[in-house]
């Protein structure tokens, strides 16, 4: 395998090498020679410098040691000296220049002033809607396995859900959820091109910038796909006159953070007993023990003797600790373990340091003709807990070739193949079992019911007995033409291809309880193809000198269909050893299969109009069509239009010291949401077996009814916004506020069971978005060459409310029962309520623990001491809906973050980023200590608890009544959160020119480092277990 890598690197060496002079011209006769160094400020040699004499394909670039040699022509000629980061600069040579020493300044204009918007670009002062940026600042300090992880803390409106283990990444989300049954993700645009695959099919070290589209001025060039924004993720190209070759490398370390502890054994053994204690305590007088009785007989209550405890039992044995432990009921198992003094640590057995690797090399540079990029990754992480693996190959290729000066052509191409081949240890089964059952069985096999107790199988298990292969292969390419016409117009045809294969199979031994003699397999091949055709006429022109439009033109269609097979079998014969790779060895087969298919098309028009660089204005409107919505609805049409006044460009704006630049921007559109599922209009057909008359024959049946109406749900968005520049750019921020309405909700709807259908899908509700979103940016210190220090402040909120649901109307009764009007219903099944936000808490509220003396009040509720205590707002000693109240959200009500970054001497880079989210609740049971949780015979988290002789208002007793009605209890989880910290150095340039090195960095980063939170289950963000992992890096290019 080895070897054949070092041959695949070997090609793509020869072949992009060999790209990079493809297109240079053959040189000139030579009439004299020019010759010089091109160093930079400090007096540096800068390597790479593109040197080209103006009007002409002579050229050349400078080399290791900042040296040139080129060949002019005629008296006099211009030469022009350009690199990235610097000033370009166009020098005059005559007939006596033999020599020029150039020094180039560096170009204090940033990359990230041009952002990319939906089928072009912009300059980021020029912008009308409200667009976010993430830059190489962010992108080489972070350490990502994924592109969500490049976006999470770093931008104001966007969260980024949590996915922990060895993958990594995370659902996205933009300005709240706007739908309640349909999708709520943004769409994904690749390059300039709709990407409907994974995103964890691109490689994070490939990407050059991300850009965000929130507003529907912005998104509705997307139509019925940007409703939940558009995340536009754009990958490098060729920078460098002279060939780079770049080697990353990032070897780290994932560890399981602090996690809620577990009872040490003592503390098990004790709880155990404390648990047998309360049960007899609320016995009737004639079934209670007595005093002691579940006592260790070393550690018995004043009075009781040895003696009189033993006598409890007549037939006393004469063990005192094997008699104990009876009385606690614990296993043989568990009384062998115990009396010898062995303990496992079930935590230690499953946990683990994850090593994660991640290795690329990349080949880029430009010529006059070609522009390419080429890289090839190779990713392997382990999570924390054992089995948990990734591990990915990527490979991209990015040319562009300018075959004439009107025509250019290229490609953008990635291929991965990913895979997760083991599995995870039980985590849930880690924290349950006793500690004084046994790993493995007297043979080396693994034990499976560790403690002989049925109901808990070992943790390691299925890791150990099952088999599984998963494998993904995906191939995305683009293929492009750009065509210049005069006048300023232009034409860009993308055709784009993407092909998915996906193989799924797994195995279930026998050896695991339930699971068939032989045991029980699977296989799932899925495969899927999409093709999608962009034709883009673009026409960019300039009256006068101060009116500038572009207008752009496009026209798409696409088609997108997957083939799914799946097949199983259980019993295999004559033993399970072939696992899922022989699948007719079974008793039971059985197979199933499905492919869909969707087709869209779309036409739209843009036009930016730029009236002496301060009133700007975008107008677009699109028509899509989808396959998959109502044949009296296939179609939907989305304007939009967005205004902004640079008012810092007036002439009453110019004694204004202080604000270099200030905008206003105002815009508002419709986009569309048409991630539904592909058949949801149509009534879809189930089979089923039958017998009649002895013979098994098929029948077909349906319960949904067809909707011919369906239609998208359709949003329409407001944004008012400010974007400033002050004090010569130190300080700059965004402020942007939204309100988004989105309506005609699809939503499954019962019916009456007259109609014979249960449901249908249907145009029914509406839901509203609304927020502020606040970005700060400042450079605090700025000394050149010794100390740059920036910061950045994001703030965000977003309040969600459901409007409308199904339309059905109640009356409302005041408190004598009489009708006073009418209201919307709600939906209480499915918890959505009008008025409230869709992840508000409605629920019973905890206010206590009943306690001793109180027994009277609690059994009107079925309770006893101990027990939780619900609010009974109507005190009429029933808990029903009425007494249930609202108890905050299950969301984030604010988001923040601050991020800085500090350079030293050019050199060391120090950048961190704190992340919070503020006001939100979630449930944390723990304390209710409910039955269960088996306290009998089973371990858990470690809580305190209720006992009659120490009593607790927020604990319950052990084996509490925590149902009829559940008792949830919701706790506040607001943190703060170390996101990521990075440490870079930088080799100085004159001590890697010698070994033709034209950067070297090392690194180190810390992700998820602490979090400061009174939330005690778990993280709080997923209120589960989270990483602490640390990075070491090594960036080196030729």
């Amino acid at each position: 395998m080895k070897n054949r890598l070092s041959e695949i690197i070997k090609l793509y060496l020869i072949i992009i090498i060999g790209c990079s002079f493809f297109g240079l011209s053959a040189q000139n006769a030579q009439l004299r020679t020019i010759t010089g160094t091109v160093s930079d400020t400090d007096g540096i040699p800068v390597i790479g410098v593109t040197v080209i004499v103006k009007g002409t394909s002579e050229g050349t670039i400078t080399d290791v040691d900042g040296n040139y040699q080129i060949n002019v022509s005629g008296e006099s000629s211009i030469l022009v000296f350009s690199y990235i980061g610097y000033e370009t600069q166009e020098i005059l040579v005559t007939a006596r220049t033999n020599k020029l020493n150039v020094v180039l300044r560096e170009d204090t204009k940033l990359l990230d002033e041009v952002v990319v918007i939906g089928y072009g670009t912009v300059r980021k002062k020029d912008l009308t809607g409200s667009v976010s940026h993430v830059g190489s600042d962010v992108i080489e300090t972070k350490v990502a396995t994924t592109v969500a992880d490049f976006l999470k803390g770093n931008l104001a409106g966007i969260n980024i859900g949590v996915n922990n283990d060895a993958a990594g990444g995370g659902s996205i989300q933009v300005r709240g959820p706007a739908s309640l049954q349909a999708s709520t993700s943004p769409l994904i645009v690749l390059d300039g091109n709709i990407y409907y695959g994974n995103i964890s099919d691109i490689n994070p070290n490939d990407i050059e910038s991300i850009d965000v589209l929130k507003d529907a001025s912005s998104t509705a060039i997307y139509g019925s796909k940007g409703s939940a924004g558009v995340i536009m993720v754009n990958t490098k190209k060729g920078k460098s006159d002279k060939p780079q070759i770049t080697l990353n490398a990032k070897y780290g370390f994932s560890n399981l953070r602090t996690i809620p502890p577990l009872p040490t054994p003592d503390e098990y053994v004790t709880r155990r007993a404390d648990y047998w204690k309360t049960i007899d305590f609320f016995n009737p007088e004639s079934k209670k023990k007595g005093l002691g009785y579940y006592d260790n007989p070393d550690q018995l209550p004043m009075g009781v003797t040895k003696e009189q405890w033993a006598a409890y039992d007549p037939s006393f044995s004469g063990n005192y600790t094997e008699t104990w432990l009876n009385r606690l009921q614990f296993t043989d198992v568990e009384l062998k373990n115990y009396t010898a003094g062995n303990s496992v640590d079930w935590r230690d057995m499953i946990y683990r340091t994850g090593v994660r690797q991640d290795y690329n090399i990349s080949i880029s540079g430009r010529t006059p003709k070609v522009n390419y990029y080429t890289s090839l990754g190779y990713q392997n992480n382990e999570g924390f807990v054992v089995g948990d693996n990734f591990n990915a190959v990527r490979g991209r290729i990015n040319l562009e070739t300018n075959v004439t000066d009107w025509l250019k052509i290229g490609t953008n191409t990635q291929f991965s193949n990913r895979s997760d081949n083991d599995i995870t240890a039980n985590t849930g089964n880690a924290d349950v079992i006793s500690p004084f059952g046994t790993m493995y069985e007297e043979d080396g096999s693994i034990k499976r019911f560790p403690t002989n107790d049925a109901r808990i199988a070992n943790p390691l298990l299925e890791h150990y007995v099952d088999d599984y292969f998963y494998r993904v292969q995906t191939l995305n390419s683009t293929i492009f033409s750009h065509i210049t016409f005069p006048k300023g117009f232009s034409l860009q045809t993308n055709v784009n291809n993407r092909f998915g294969w996906r193989k799924n199979y797994y195995f279930h031994s026998d050896i695991k309880p339930g699971i068939t003699v032989g045991g029980e397999a699977s296989r799932n091949d899925y495969s899927d193809y999409e093709w999608l055709i962009d034709n883009i006429l673009n026409w960019n022109y300039t009256f006068s000198d101060i009116h500038r439009v572009d207008a752009t033109f496009v026209v798409s269609s696409e088609k997108y269909q997957y083939w799914n097979s799946t097949s199983s079998n259980e019993g295999f014969v004559p033993n399970s050893n072939l696992t899922f790779h022989n699948m007719n060895a079974g008793i039971n087969p059985v197979t199933e299969s499905n492919d869909e298919v969707q087709t869209g098309n779309a036409i739209l028009g843009r036009i930016n109009y730029n009236l002496l660089d301060r009133y700007l204005l975008t107008a677009s409107i699109r028509r899509d069509g989808f396959s998959a919505f109502g044949i009296n609805n296939p179609y939907g049409t989305y304007p939009a239009f967005a205004v902004a006044w640079r008012m810092s460009q007036e002439p009453f704006f110019k004694n204004v010291n202080v604000i270099d630049d200030l905008k206003l921007r105002l815009s508002w559109g419709e986009s569309g949401n048409r991630d539904i599922g592909r058949y949801v209009a149509l009534s879809r057909l189930n089979v089923t077996d039958n017998i009649m008359d002895g013979e098994n024959v098929k029948g077909v049946w349906t319960n949904n009814l067809a909707n011919n109406n369906l239609k998208w749900e359709r949003t329409r968005a407001t944004n008012i916004g400010v974007d400033f520049w002050m004090f010569d750019s130190r300080i700059n921020g965004v402020v942007d506020l939204y309100y988004n309405k989105t309506s005609d909700l699809i939503l499954s709807r019962s019916l009456p069971t007259i109609t014979g259908f249960s449901s249908v899908i249907a145009n029914l509700g509406q839901v509203d978005n609304k927020g502020l979103e606040v970005t700060l940016s400042s450079i605090n210190v700025d000394i050149p060459k010794k100390v740059r220090w920036e910061s950045s402040v994001i703030f965000s909120t977003n309040q969600n409310t459901i409007k409308h649901l199904y339309g059905n109307m109640v009356d409302v009764l005041d408190e004598e029962g009489n009708v006073v009007g009418q209201r919307e219903d709600d939906d209480v099944q499915n918890g959505w309520y009008i008025g409230k936000g869709i992840y508000d808490i409605y629920d019973y509220k905890m206010i206590g623990i009943w306690q001793l003396g109180e027994e009277d009040e609690a059994k009107k509720y079925g309770k006893l001491p101990g027990d939780p205590r619900l609010l009974d707002v109507d005190a009429d000693g029933k808990m029903t809906q009425k007494d249930k109240v609202w108890q905050g959200s299950l969301v984030p009500k604010f988001r923040a973050s601050l991020r800085n970054d500090l350079t030293l001497f050019q050199n060391f880079n120090l950048s961190f980023l704190l992340r919070g989210e503020f006001n939100y609740w979630a449930v944390d049971n723990m304390p209710r200590n409910e039955d269960n949780r088996y306290f009998d015979r089973s371990n858990s988290i470690k809580t305190d608890y209720w006992m009659p002789d120490n009593p607790s208002n927020e604990f319950a007793r052990l084996a509490s009544n925590s149902s009829n009605p559940s008792v949830n209890i919701y706790k506040r989880r607001d943190y703060v959160r170390l996101q990521n910290a990075s440490l870079s150095y930088r080799i100085p340039t004159q001590y890697l020119t010698k070994y033709a090195l034209e950067s070297l960095r090392v690194s180190a980063n810390v992700d998820n480092g602490f979090v400061i939170t009174n939330w005690t289950y778990f993280d709080p963000e997923n209120r589960g277990r989270s990483p602490l992992i640390l990075t070491f890096g090594l960036d080196l290019t030729f």
